[in-house]
């Protein structure tokens, strides 16, 4: 496995100039695939060369350009479907916008993987992974996400208010209603509130040095986000099927243990605590080596 891992990163440090640009693009394409395949209101937008065009495109422009995309997906398949739905979006997606630059959490393309995740039923791996290796900040673009997850789920079950009547009060009415129930939807506050306790727990545990700190945080998080869900979804009395969960957090938690075996796998039996000084300070310092294949510690 050490040694898999040690030609999976030799091969990514030689080939990045063309592994990264492909990355970015088969990330793109599954998560423009997602929304259409949900709420594919649009004929363009649905067509797959479209999605391979703009994949293509998002291939070479930053990482934080894929959510924006996505956004546009989202815009475009709502201002398809209805005019009640696109006003709808707007509001989110300025929200969203707002929420993300306020707290300039970075880490933007989360806001699309999140919806992505949730569909293939292993959103528990991205709280967890955060937690390890993208810090506190990281709870704000996975917000947004879940509130864009469910945004889609919103489009996919709604239907068009009924406005050929010219009832101005009516109108507002039907639209305050909109707003209220997709700001107040029960399942997207346990969501959101789950995957923020589970990227502090994994993050405060994973900072504690101790043997295995970065397994132990993982599977705290993985409980964690289940435990939080389950009394959540109860607190609101809300429909709650813990075997219809299992599979999602088994897999979550393989990968989860994959990741942290691929970025910090570390021998701590070979530890060891140095000491240096200069004329003002005394510094200790613990060292703890990385895994390595033996071939490499010969070589």
């Amino acid at each position: 496995m050490l040694r898999f891992k040690e030609s999976l990163q030799k091969f990514y440090t030689e080939n990045d100039y063309w592994t990264v640009p492909v990355t970015k693009a088969i990330t793109a394409f599954l998560c423009f695939l997602t929304v259409n395949s949900h709420v594919g209101y649009s004929d363009v937008l649905s067509n797959p060369l479209i999605c391979f065009a703009a994949s293509v495109l998002c291939s070479f422009l930053p990482w934080a350009c894929i959510p924006v995309f996505f956004c546009l997906f989202i815009l475009g398949n709502a201002y398809a479907a209805s005019l009640d739905i696109t006003l709808v979006a707007i509001v989110v997606l300025l929200l969203a916008s707002l929420i993300q630059s306020a707290f300039r959490a970075g880490h933007a393309v989360l806001i699309a993987l999140v919806p992505l995740f949730f569909y293939i039923n292993i959103p528990y791996v991205i709280p967890v992974i955060a937690g390890l290796s993208l810090g506190l900040m990281s709870i704000v673009p996975i917000s947004i996400g879940i509130m864009l997850y469910y945004f889609i789920e919103y489009m996919a079950g709604h239907t068009a208010i009924a406005a050929s009547q010219g009832d101005i009060t009516a109108m507002a009415t039907a639209y305050a209603g909109l707003f209220g129930n997709l700001f107040k939807d029960k399942d997207a506050i346990v969501a959101i509130f789950a995957f923020a306790l589970c990227v502090i727990i994994v993050f405060i545990i994973s900072q504690i040095p101790f043997e295995g700190n970065w397994l132990v945080a993982a599977a705290a998080g993985i409980i964690v986000t289940a435990a939080a869900t389950v009394f959540g979804r109860m607190h609101f009395g809300l429909d709650i099927s813990f075997l219809d969960m299992l599979p999602g957090l088994l897999i979550s938690c393989i990968i989860s243990v994959a990741y942290v075996f691929a970025f910090h796998a570390v021998d701590y039996e070979r530890t060891e605590r140095l000491r240096f000084e200069d004329d003002d300070y005394v510094y200790y310092v613990k060292a703890v080596p990385k895994l390595k294949s033996e071939n490499e510690d010969e070589v």
